[in-house]
């Protein structure tokens, strides 16, 4: 078994080196004057999605005098979109992020959070924002104009905006959902659908006007909501369903225009849901769900697969993706950033009692879902997966840091009333580490677990001292066969130091010759970490992935003669155009004793996946689009359950001829209305 447990901490520092910083080369903002009101802000704009984001700073202080540590900022976008947003400090984490949305009651709603960790980000105290006279939405586009006081300096991040050179700053936005509660300047905020870095020449952006265009703005009105069409006397209150040939009865119509592959047809079962991640089914066929701040909610299905039923069986809103049922149909375990709980569960009454906690010690910002997983071969072994504290965290090539890296508990073995911290090496056998964010777990009906990998963000490849940019088709993400729960193998799968290559045409010009599935270091001129270092110490994936696609969840086919490994791609900012955003089958083939493996080699998988259920067109998706997340199989294999958590959806995919799904006419969003009059949405 090759392994890296002898490296020394020698061998951290030489990988400390190896690493560094992203690329820079942001776009810059630059000077816009609003029509509205003639006050001239430094803006980034995205001409693509029409979203702007702008700034003006009070004049520069006189000597000795305090400087201001306020500013005025505008967002501007189609009239249907969900929220906008920014970041102070160019990045998410740590740093005071402002976000803003048009309600539904067309009143414009502001506030600043701060979060250490990738989700809804709480509220920020100590700084005070307030909207600006002129927001609210006409018939085409939103604005939203505000103030920020005491935002210049905070604790955290990047610690304050930079006033000399170029400041980063941050965007983000959802295309088409707001808040749910969108009355509420409290209210939990949906995932982004976009979201990039700019920078800001913070002494362009200051203004001598300054304070008269506050009390411009101060004395202004909002702006007035457009008129409203009388509806037709044929119109109804009643909401629209979806209803193609194939759909439920009752069924909400989609969000987004989707298409399916050939053998499969779809239909929405359950909308306007909080952030669905994990689902699974219970031993009677009920849906699970996960939702974000919510907890657990239980859906009864008829034989159709159709949704006839909902309730709340765990209400904790800790609870952020991890989901299964015991093989004995009578556990349920689920789980949040840090902890794994299990409940006594009735399939009948869809009823969780008796919480035991099991698991602990596993928080870390960089990637908060925990995927967890009861093994069908090895019923009391339970696996969890922990994604590494950030891009490129080094000290995840070490296994006692319990970050990177999948173990399984025997549950039987655990004490009854304590739980056990992730990295105790008594409890938690090492399956698989140096894995960046293996969220997709699976077993085959061999019982050999297999994983599936977001790799890293931003990659390059330094060639005689040359640093070359390969993020956008560089590294691969892939699947990893990890074997057995009942031998873990702390199989190492290369990270942080080793990853796949996707496309070999990036590492040309003087570099070594590269194909699909080989390995590659970014620094090629540290001398510890090397291409052939990889391949004597890494075990290969079996299958790899377009990169940047964010696969979240596989599962095997369940059907008789369905060798096909399915896999949910959530889609990913780091590359352009966008991809992902689908769901895939990759064609396999079982053994005599049921393990799985490709059909094709491993340079060959990069052309065999094919698409099951995708976007009319993904290049759109920075609008918003169907982002898949979990995946699960009833009926035979004939029902396949699809959760999208940024539109708040779960489809229902079943054999049948190849279609397509659109929202009706009545449900098209306030965004689609208002980006039609500019081109054609898919």
């Amino acid at each position: 078994m090759r392994t890296v447990l002898s490296c020394s901490l020698a061998l951290g520092a030489s990988l400390l080196g190896a690493i560094t910083a992203r690329a820079q080369g942001d776009p810059v903002a630059s000077e816009w004057c609003d029509s509205t009101t003639d006050i001239c802000f430094q803006r980034h704009y995205d001409a693509d999605l029409d979203f702007g984001f702008g700034y003006i700073f009070p004049p520069e202080p006189a000597a000795g005098a305090p400087r201001s540590t306020e500013f005025i900022g505008i967002f501007t976008g189609p009239r249907g979109t969900g929220w906008l947003g920014n970041s102070l400090g160019g990045g998410m984490r740590n740093n005071p992020l402002i976000v803003a949305w048009v309600n539904a009651d067309n009143s414009a709603v502001a506030t600043i959070r701060q979060t250490e960790r990738f989700g809804s980000p709480p509220v920020l105290e100590g700084p005070t924002i307030t909207v600006l006279g002129t927001s609210g939405v006409n018939t085409t586009h939103q604005r939203i104009v505000y103030r920020c006081q005491d935002c210049t300096t905070w604790t955290g991040g990047v610690n304050a905006i930079a006033f000399t050179g170029i400041a980063p700053f941050g965007f983000a936005a959802h295309g088409s959902e707001r808040p749910r509660d969108d009355g509420s300047a409290d209210a939990g905020i949906p995932q982004h659908s976009v979201a990039g870095q700019h920078g800001l020449n913070v002494t362009r952006a200051q203004s001598d006007t300054y304070n008269l265009a506050l009390e411009q703005l101060q004395a202004a009105p909002p702006l007035p909501p457009p008129v409203q069409e009388e509806a037709s006397p044929s119109s109804t209150a009643s909401p629209p369903v979806n209803t193609s040939p194939s759909s439920c009865a009752n069924a909400p119509a989609p969000s987004f225009s989707m298409k399916t592959g050939n053998g499969w047809v779809v239909t929405p079962v359950l909308g306007k849901l909080r952030t669905p991640r994990g689902i699974t089914l219970d031993s009677r066929g009920n849906l699970l769900v996960i939702e974000r701040g919510i907890g657990v909610t239980g859906h009864t299905v008829d034989a159709s697969g159709c949704v006839t039923s909902s309730k709340v069986i765990i209400e904790d809103g800790r609870l952020n993706h991890g989901i299964d049922v015991h093989p004995s149909g009578n556990r349920l375990v689920a789980s949040s950033p840090d902890v794994a709980w299990m409940w006594d569960y009735n399939p009948e009454q869809m009823t969780a009692s008796n919480r035991r906690t099991l698991v602990t010690g596993m928080d870390n910002p960089g990637h908060v879902t925990r995927t967890v997983l009861f093994s069908r071969r090895n019923p009391d072994h339970l696996l969890i997966s922990v994604g590494a504290n950030g891009n490129i965290e080094q000290a995840s090539f070490f296994q006692s840091t319990g970050t990177a890296q999948i173990r399984v508990f025997d549950v039987s073995r655990l004490p009854e009333n304590d739980s056990v911290v992730y990295t105790d090496d008594e409890y938690g056998k090492i399956m698989g580490f140096g894995m960046r964010n293996d969220v997709g777990l699976v077993e085959d009906s061999a019982g050999i677990v297999h994983s599936i990998e977001n790799s890293m963000d931003e990659a390059f490849r330094i060639v005689n001292g040359e640093r070359r940019d390969i993020h956008n088709d560089n590294p691969a993400e892939k699947v990893y066969r990890l074997g057995s729960t009942s031998s873990p193998a702390s199989v190492f799968g290369g990270y942080p130091v080793c990853f796949t290559v996707w496309e070999g045409g990036d590492f040309g010009n003087g570099d070594t010759p590269k194909i699909p599935g080989d390995w590659f270091v970014q620094d090629t001129t540290n001398g510890t970490f090397t291409d052939d270092w990889c391949e004597a110490n890494a075990v290969k994936p079996t299958v790899i992935l377009p990169p940047h696609t964010a696969p979240l969840d596989m599962k095997f086919g369940a059907r008789d003669g369905d060798h096909n490994l399915y896999a949910a791609l959530h889609g990913s900012w780091n590359r352009s155009p966008p991809q992902g955003y689908k769901v895939v089958a990759v064609p396999g083939q079982l053994s005599s004793s049921g393990e799985w493996s490709p059909s094709a080699s491993l340079a060959d998988t990069k052309t065999s996946a094919r698409d099951v259920l995708a976007n009319l067109n993904e290049n759109e998706c920075g609008k918003g689009c169907f982002r898949p997340v979990g995946l699960v199989f009833g009926n035979s294999g004939n029902h396949l359950y699809v959760s999208s958590d940024t539109s708040g959806e779960i489809f229902l995919l079943r054999p049948g001829s190849a279609s397509s799904i659109s929202p009706s006419t009545k449900f098209i969003s306030a965004l689609c209305l208002s980006l039609l009059a500019l081109m054609a949405v898919a």
